[in-house]
């Protein structure tokens, strides 16, 4: 009896992060998952800055947008989100930074 590999949505975008980890030793590190369902592969970059972030845009390409605004730890913070295609999978890559403090102006 011989098993039949059914192609899932996840076989695709585990495929794509270990080409995306080879091709891009370099680039800084994050935590990945892959949606069971949709295989959307998304990467959180840790305790990193808008730079590392935009060093995926540049390799990957795509588009990066703020999110929405919420409070931890007692400041506003602000996920910035990199969309993009790559190697026929949808990939997301976040990273969460603090909002820049308004400095007000005396009137």
């Amino acid at each position: 009896m011989s098993h039949k590999l059914i192609p899932t949505p996840q076989l695709g975008a585990a495929m794509a992060l270990v080409q995306l980890l080879t091709e891009f030793p370099d680039l800084p590190h994050a935590s990945w998952s892959v949606d069971q369902s949709t295989g959307i592969l998304s990467g959180h970059i840790h305790n990193a800055t808008f730079d590392a972030l935009t060093e995926y845009a540049s390799m990957l390409g795509g588009s990066v947008r703020p999110g929405h605004d919420f409070p931890m730890q007692g400041r506003m913070m602000r996920p910035h989100n990199l969309h993009t295609v790559w190697r026929d999978v949808q990939v997301g890559v976040t990273v969460v930074l603090p909002v820049p403090v308004q400095t007000a102006v005396a009137a």
